[in-house]
């Protein structure tokens, strides 16, 4: 492999890890946030479909902001 077909695969690569490893963080806070919220639930009270989804709101407003900002620093380095 030439070195600048090397260069042109390697660095694109090296720029995802670090967005791969936050955005599996994010998914693993959202479900354990939706753990906590289903294990301190009273056995006897019924959420409705909206309640559940709210669960998600707050992480993924995170998530969606890193998408944002790596979209927004990948557009711009390029």
């Amino acid at each position: 492999m030439s070195d600048t077909l090397r260069e042109a695969v390697t660095k694109p690569v090296r720029d995802a890890v670090p967005f791969l490893v936050i955005t599996t963080l994010w998914v693993v806070v959202m479900l354990v946030l939706y753990g906590l919220f289903l294990a301190t639930k009273p056995s006897d009270i019924t959420y409705d479909a909206w309640v559940h989804a709210t669960v998600f709101v707050v992480p993924a407003i995170g998530f969606l902001g890193q998408v944002l900002q790596q979209a927004l620093s990948g557009q711009h380095r390029a």
